[in-house]
């Protein structure tokens, strides 16, 4: 069935003291109220619905568009906005809502590129549309290409699946490679240097700024427990359990996918700071470091973001920033010959690969090993040691004369 126009008399209308048939009353056009449509176009259903005209040519141009668009997805597919908030629709309920959003910011540059070169149907990507746009379209750091890359790449298979498009783009696109980030923590200079500068912010601006030595505990809390500062701004003592040599806080991640069973985090506080923590000046009735109810830390982790960074400027520390006091208390425990997945687990990694990736260069153990491994090998293969006395080990051949 064609979309059908119609107009829905209001009580007041003329056409009630006419004693027309029904069908005549709807057809009745010598009037101002409201026209409805229904039916169908060449390719989706149109459900009855209120046009939001009362002129019949403006309703008949919005019924001519709905039956081009339909003409034009027959003859080309879906058209890639439609996909994008399909898709993103899908996915939100398994997303963290920054998360979602930053989706939502990159598929829209997606769409506005492709859109500049002519290009508003999903079937008309093209391999080189997407290589292109990872060059020209996105931003030039090497981390947030490979996170837009990662996410344009998803939704193309999502789009392959649906039947969106008909090729398999995400597997003929190269992710972006690029190069991970080496973890650099702070010297114990700095550290030393972060911890005066927090407790000198009295001339600093901002809530923090208005009690420093609050700040200060804030900055010891994710120095000594590796926790992100999103979720040590959300720090609840009362949450603390009393371990056999410790105070237990477990913790849910702000930083996290939505997933079936939350992943806990369980961070470690000794008794002088939790007991520190507890006398301070609290931001608020119920957290120590959140101001108000505080349930969208975001914009507090900014604020962190933005005092270290004055910290930083008067105290001479290079790159002061909050997620440094996490890379150094990796780097610590790691140099202090905790185990590697046991960083991982008090980090909340997804994997000991994660963690393996960012820090390998702060692992002794592993160096140690290594040159025990060659060494010994060594040793076996040419039947002799080397220095302090003892035999030679044999030279290696030489491949090729």
């Amino acid at each position: 069935m064609p979309i059908t126009l119609y107009r829905r008399h209001l009580k007041a209308c003329d056409v009630h003291k006419l004693g027309l048939p029904t069908r005549a009353v709807r057809l009745w056009d010598q009037c101002r109220c409201p026209i409805w449509m229904y039916g169908r176009t060449d390719t989706s259903f149109v459900p009855r619905q209120s046009t939001g005209q009362t002129d019949m040519a403006a309703a008949n141009a919005m019924r001519a568009s709905l039956e081009g668009k339909g003409k034009d997805e027959k003859l080309h597919g879906p058209r890639l906005a439609d996909c994008i908030k399909t898709y993103l629709d899908s996915r939100r309920h398994e997303l963290a809502e920054r998360t979602a959003d930053q989706h939502e910011l990159i598929l829209g540059r997606f769409r506005e590129y492709l859109a500049e070169r002519g290009v508003y149907f999903a079937r008309e990507t093209t391999v080189d549309l997407v290589e292109s746009f990872k060059i020209d379209g996105l931003p030039h750091k090497d981390t947030s290409r490979k996170t837009y890359t990662a996410t344009v790449r998803c939704f193309l298979k999502d789009a392959l699946r649906r039947g969106w498009i008909t090729e398999p783009l995400a597997l003929r696109v190269r992710p972006y490679n690029a190069p991970h980030e080496v973890k650099e923590p702070y010297t114990d200079a700095e550290v030393t240097a972060i911890l005066a500068g927090a407790a000198a912010l009295h001339s600093g601006k901002g809530r923090y700024a208005s009690h420093p030595a609050t700040f200060r505990l804030l900055v010891e809390l994710m120095l000594t427990t590796g926790m992100r500062v999103g979720d040590a701004v959300r720090y609840d003592p009362a949450k603390a359990v009393r371990g056999e040599r410790l105070w237990v806080f477990s913790y849910q991640p702000q930083k996290a996918h939505r997933v079936k069973t939350a992943k806990t985090i369980d961070a470690y506080i000794p008794d002088s700071l939790k007991t520190a923590i507890d006398g301070c000046h609290w931001l608020s009735t119920a957290l120590p470091f959140a101001f108000g109810a505080a349930r969208d830390t975001s914009y507090l982790s900014h604020e962190v973001y933005e005092r270290m960074q004055t910290i930083g400027s008067r105290a001479g520390v290079a790159d002061c920033r909050p997620h440094r006091l996490r890379d150094t208390f990796a780097v610590r425990a790691l140099l202090r010959g905790v185990p590697l997945d046991d960083v991982s687990r008090l980090l909340g990694h997804s994997s000991v690969k994660v963690t393996e990736t960012y820090y390998a260069k702060w692992i002794p153990a592993r160096g140690r090993r290594l040159e025990r491994i060659v060494a010994e090998s060594l040793v076996n293969a040419g039947g002799n040691t080397g220095g302090n006395g003892e035999r030679n080990v044999a030279p290696l051949a030489v491949v090729g004369g």
